[in-house]
């Protein structure tokens, strides 16, 4: 059997079901053998944006994407994702080919040291020396992805492996495919320690992150949730855990819980910059954390805080001991009474900042010649094109923190961000992916311009697989902001003045975005007022317009940044 079909049928029988790549000598052969045997291959322009995809399928589904590149500088390219996929703890397999084995050290075609950048990142790395061992690894880099922290792996391909013939055992997929991971077990003494904190607490409150979203636990969550009526705060990604619009979800008032909160139990979210370290002023300085981890150094070893119960287990298993345990130690203070003056000073405080949040959203545009803002165009959005299954891809400075607060969502692993990296250029591959994984759901992806330009390329991808994806570009000339006219003769007259006068923070002056789009075939729309704005959302969400679909709209360039009210 050729090695490109030992290859392929192994991916084939795996768990994995989606290939992302870029061909190129000598894993060209492995695309089109995919193919011939099943399985998708979604070619895209940069390995970068392919990689990002990839990562996001393991959060979004639960099974490792992989990403196939050639050697050397597609490889290295390809690491921005891993390099993603190892700070959130997602699944990911990297796959890429290598010179011969015995080219190695002689300066061969597009030669590196893979193997070693790959350490740096990976839970684990693999170098096929025989063809006939790659069905193992294969299984065996699965397993390891996906096993107590998820996380990516490296398997090598040398060019002299691919192009052999071998006789390997590849499994039938009923006995390869479903990979069974067992979940973390977590101790039940540190449980019943931490039921006893939650019991005895006056403020307590649970922060869900994206970790406790990849694990499942929503069910049992919202069980845990709605039994003992602690409050509920979700981390950017971890919104939809419960739905946004749930009584007992805080979102509203984050500053004031994590303030006020005696006891908080943080589930699958990590106490790092998103969360002030875990300290003040971000919170009480007496507070008690109760961590619940996978990973033993968030859990135990937290480097920012010495939680007062640290554990290790799944998230999903953990709660709903805690709820069982809650239950049935007939405790008079949970669950907690909405009269109780935590809940009464968190809704007051929700309703104070609901209200100046509404203040901006509905805050007309007077003219047509007024600029947009960010608040206009997401009050928009959220009456006329969002769904309550959409999947929101949300990238950029102003446009991301914003987007966070002005769209609800309602279900799981709906929000997709830069994450725990803050990782720039992922928007456009995540929709990608999204898509992929879930083609009835509808997808927008909202950028700024400065992050759109990241992988704007890629919007030839998502009309060659005919995605229909809503690309929304908030363009303000700039990153956090740009100019209103570069018409200045010390921008014009020459490269060396530009490069004195031109604001690091900005763009070109009005850039027509939506071209983009409309040279690859799909549709493309400028906009630069609200009615223009509704009427289109309006006709998206009536399958009224061809889709992919770009809305390129002018927002005010300049000025303070937007202030955001939570």
């Amino acid at each position: 059997m050729d090695g490109v079909e030992i290859i392929a049928k192994s991916i084939k029988n795996s768990a994995i079901e989606k290939v992302f790549g870029i061909v190129g000598v000598p894993i060209t052969p492995i695309a089109y053998e995919l193919q011939k045997q099943g399985v998708g291959f979604f070619g895209f322009r940069n390995e970068q944006s392919c990689s990002y995809a990839a990562s996001i399928v393991g959060y979004l589904t639960g099974l490792p994407g992989l990403c196939m590149t050639v050697s050397g500088p597609g490889m290295v390219h390809a690491l921005a994702g891993v390099l993603n996929a190892q700070s959130n703890g997602w699944p990911l397999i990297l796959m890429s080919s290598s010179i011969s084995l015995n080219e190695i050290g002689k300066g061969g075609f597009q030669e590196s040291k893979q193997m070693e950048l790959a350490e740096h990142y990976c839970k684990k790395v693999y170098n096929v020396t025989e063809i006939d061992h790659f069905p193992e690894i294969l299984k065996d880099a699965i397993e390891t992805s996906l096993s107590n922290r998820p996380g990516p792996v490296y398997i090598q391909l040398p060019s002299n492996i691919i192009k052999s013939k071998g006789e390997a055992n590849i499994r039938e997929a009923a006995g390869y495919g479903s990979i069974a991971i067992k979940p973390i077990l977590p101790d039940i003494n540190k449980v019943k320690d931490a039921v006893e904190l939650l019991i005895n607490a006056k403020r307590p409150l649970v922060i869900g992150g994206k970790g406790a979203a990849y694990c499942r636990c929503e069910n049992e969550l919202l069980e845990f949730i709605e039994t003992t009526k602690i409050p509920f705060l979700p981390s950017p990604m971890g919104k939809g855990l419960l739905r946004d619009d749930h009584p007992l979800v805080v979102g509203a008032a984050r500053s004031y819980a994590l303030k006020n909160a005696d006891v908080v139990l943080v589930l699958g979210a990590r106490l790092n910059w998103m969360f002030g370290f875990g300290k003040a002023p971000v919170f009480s300085p007496s507070v008690q954390f109760i961590v619940v981890d996978v990973d033993q150094n968030e859990a135990v070893n937290n480097p920012n805080v010495k939680p007062a119960v640290s554990i290790v287990g799944d998230a999903r298993l953990t709660i709903a001991e805690m709820r069982k345990l809650i239950g049935d130690s007939n405790s008079m203070a949970l669950p907690l009474s909405i009269e109780d003056s935590w809940w009464v000073n968190l809704k007051a405080d929700i309703e104070v900042k609901t209200k100046s949040l509404m203040a901006l959203m509905n805050e007309p545009q007077i003219n047509d010649t007024d600029y947009l803002n960010y608040h206009k165009v997401y009050n928009s959005l959220r009456s006329f094109l969002f769904q309550e299954d959409s999947i929101f891809v949300n990238e950029g400075a102003n446009t991301m923190d914003i987007g966070r607060i002005c769209i609800n969502q309602s279900l799981p692993r709906s929000r997709l961000d830069a994450g725990t990296l803050a990782t720039m250029g992922v928007g456009v591959g995540y929709a990608i992916a999204a898509q992929i994984c879930f083609p009835s759901r509808p997808v927008v992806c909202v950028q700024g311009d400065s992050a759109f330009g990241f992988s704007a390329m890629e919007m030839e991808v998502a009309v060659r697989y005919h995605l229909p994806i809503v690309f929304i570009v908030l363009n303000n000339n700039g990153v956090y902001e740009g100019l209103e006219s570069m018409s200045d003769d010390k921008y014009t007259c020459s490269t060396e003045s530009a490069s004195l006068h031109v604001p690091p923070t900005s763009l070109l002056v009005d850039v027509q975005y939506e071209k983009i789009m409309q040279s690859f075939g799909g549709s493309g729309y400028s906009i630069s007022t609200l009615s223009y704005l509704n009427e289109l959302c309006q006709q998206i969400k009536n399958k009224e317009i061809k889709l992919p679909v770009l809305l390129n709209i002018k927002i005010k360039p300049t000025g303070t940044k937007p202030k955001i009210v939570h």
